[in-house]
């Protein structure tokens, strides 16, 4: 069951900041990183500023379900998926996080989001051609990362995921999973060229639960499940221009690029930073990718 498009704008408006073109692009991410000069970001692009942040795990258990999944559902979607790619596909032996970074990679659907460390690239993925949003406005979120990397040790290379021993929402807010508050950053290993070349990193995080306070918009309130109309992980949404919060708070920021300015900042990033489609999607996947979705450029003038 496909459920129908639902406009993030109205979750977002009231928090981002306009950028119109390169320069704006360039004095924003300057303006941010002095405000927290200290802290260490993600940066997540998506060409249709309409668009929520959902996991691909997430969007297609809602589609099953005809509503938002709950963290239950997505669990047991994981192990089913786990169990299928360890029995059926003879995967045994791989870590539940490995497994899942090459699930994402190759479009099985998981909880993971693809963010970058690097500015640059998540405006580029904003404003890479697209002829299905190349005519509306995009949209760049920056997530604060201040808790501790997650690294592949004993707690994490584990054959069944961390999350899944978390048996109820009380569990789950005790653990910070699905508050925002617990978010993790993990900056997977380079199982493809992909990964180095985007500089890419994965946010990791319950669905947003009841009772956290990650929901807090304005002078409203948005519940557990009215978020998860728009995302698979909360988001404690800030303003930039409101000072500089604490870590604690765990602020996602919030920037819209105006269709108008996509054309503008993709020259630069690629003419002037070397970003383009060959050098983010640095595989041979990319090249086959590229061919698909542009034979005309790939193949060039075959006229006689």
């Amino acid at each position: 069951m496909t459920l129908p498009a639902i406009d993030a704008n109205r979750l977002f408006h009231e928090w981002q900041i306009d950028i119109d073109g390169w320069e704006s692009f360039q004095a924003e991410v300057n303006h941010l990183t002095s405000t927290y000069e200290t802290e260490r970001f993600v940066w997540r692009g998506q060409s249709d500023a309409s668009w929520g942040l959902q996991s691909s795990l997430h969007r297609a258990v809602s589609e099953l379900q005809g509503r938002p999944a709950t963290e239950d559902e997505l669990v047991r979607a994981e192990r089913n998926l786990l169990w299928r790619a360890r029995v059926d596909w003879r995967m045994d032996g791989i870590s539940s996080l490995p497994l899942l970074a090459q699930m994402q990679h190759v479009g099985v659907p998981t909880r993971l989001l693809d963010v970058t460390m690097n500015p640059l690239i998540a405006a580029w993925f904003a404003t890479a051609r697209n002829d299905k949003t190349d005519h509306k406005a995009a949209r760049l979120l920056v997530f604060v990362d201040g808790n501790k990397p997650l690294q592949l040790n004993s707690l994490w290379n584990t054959n069944t995921p961390r999350w899944h021993q978390l048996k109820s929402d009380s569990a789950r807010r005790h653990a910070n999973w699905g508050t925002g508050l617990g978010r993790k950053i993990w900056r997977p290993p380079a199982l493809h060229a992909r990964i180095p070349a985007q500089s890419a990193a994965f946010i990791l995080d319950g669905v947003p639960i009841d009772g956290a306070d990650g929901g807090v918009h304005g002078d409203s309130i948005w519940t557990a499940g009215q978020l998860r109309e728009f995302a698979s992980v909360p988001m404690r949404l800030a303003h930039v221009r409101g000072g500089r919060l604490p870590n604690s708070f765990a602020p996602v920021f919030t920037y819209r690029i105006s269709a108008e300015a996509k054309r503008e900042i993709r020259h630069q990033l690629e003419e002037r930073f070397g970003y383009r489609f060959s050098t983010v999607y640095a595989d041979i996947e990319g090249l086959a990718q590229y061919a698909r979705t542009w034979p005309e450029d790939a193949l060039g003038d075959v006229t006689s």
